[in-house]
């Protein structure tokens, strides 16, 4: 007579190297996750600056990006004085869209404004230049900060402010 299933012995020694397992693979997967949100809002981000920079070229007029804490923003004209050549409003992104309640964000200031050659305008005394994207899910030790810079030339990057090796082209 064949026996078939599995024995008592057999399941227990496999649900206790499941949970060994899942008790490494857990923390790692949450310290994961964290890290894709802040590499997530950070692309939305600077996303959102290259489209304003360009629609201020297109349109060969200013153009405001507003950055909320919670990572949402919106990009629209300055002086909106035809409503449908050039909106208030042109584009935006709510929040909910990629964000995460885990992942805080620290700009200098909440708005950025380019002139119709895609520059920073240089009128704007107090303009965006640097926002900090982190996440207070993730321990400090596993976790990758990322900030973005905005040049005068309006030109965004990324970049990571725990590299400090000269020449590597991710230090701030």
């Amino acid at each position: 007579m064949q026996q078939q299933g599995f024995s008592l012995i057999e399941l227990v020694v496999t649900v206790v190297v499941m949970m060994a397992v899942s008790m490494f693979a857990i923390p790692a997967f949450q310290s994961s996750i964290g890290n894709s949100q802040i590499r997530t809002v950070t692309e939305s981000i600077k996303n959102g600056l290259q489209q304003a920079r360009v629609e201020a070229i297109k349109r060969n007029t200013r153009i405001r990006f507003t950055l909320q804490a919670n990572g949402a923003w919106e990009l629209g004209c300055v002086a909106p004085a035809d409503a449908v050549a050039c909106p208030a409003i042109i584009s935006q992104k709510s929040a909910s869209e990629g964000s995460s309640a885990n992942v805080a964000i620290i700009a200098d200031y909440p708005s950025a404004v380019f002139t119709g050659f895609g520059t920073r305008d240089p009128g704007v005394a107090n303009g965006l230049s640097r926002v900090d994207v982190s996440s207070i899910q993730v321990a400090r030790a596993e976790r990758r900060d990322l900030r973005i810079i905005l040049a005068a030339g309006g030109h965004a990057r990324v970049c990571d402010p725990a590299v400090n090796a000269v020449g590597d082209i991710r230090k701030c």
